[in-house]
């Protein structure tokens, strides 16, 4: 049986679809496929440059490791929660997109990671609140879903990325 690829595409079908929609934008982008540990893409506008991280999502959920974004202390079955600070880049832009299974059911969230780690422990801290403070399954897993629904604060949000780069309004 031959190697299993869905992952790499996912990714490369989520990067190409933010460089093709920062591009309607006027805004100059590349990707990089998985080759810079720090970025995704590379955009820029005028003299201005910003880093982007891309998480593509087949699925309206996905799994999330927390190990960068929350502290999980273990004491016996159960975790206790606190936000990771400081955080390696809070203003950090992570775009997820969801693929569906149309280019007309594609759909793009955009958020900081300090928005984030606040979208992930409030959801993980209400999910164990709701389970008495312990995992049903895997007691000391520290994975969470993100879910489109969780996302949907930030649905379209561009503007985020155009004013950091100081893309005039109204250009598209």
């Amino acid at each position: 049986m031959g190697k299993d690829y869905s992952r790499f595409l996912t990714g490369q079908m989520g990067e190409s679809l933010v460089v093709a929609e920062l591009g309607r934008r006027n805004i100059v982008a590349t990707a990089f496929s998985g080759n810079l540990p720090v970025a995704d893409i590379l955009a820029m506008h005028g003299q201005n440059t910003l880093r982007l991280q891309v998480k593509a999502m087949r699925k309206e959920t996905a799994t999330i490791g927390l190990g960068n974004l929350l502290n999980i202390e273990q004491r016996g079955p159960k975790q206790i929660v606190t936000k990771v600070d400081p955080l390696d880049d809070p203003d950090l832009i992570y775009v997820y997109v969801y693929l569906g299974d149309h280019l007309a059911h594609v759909r793009f969230y955009i958020l900081t990671l300090r928005d984030l780690q606040d979208l992930m422990f409030d959801g993980y801290t209400a999910y164990l609140a709701r389970n008495g403070g312990e995992r049903p399954r895997n007691k000391e897993s520290k994975h969470a879903s993100i879910a489109t629904k969780d996302l949907q604060r930030f649905h379209d949000n561009w503007g985020l990325i155009s004013g950091r780069l100081g893309v005039p309004s109204g250009t598209v």
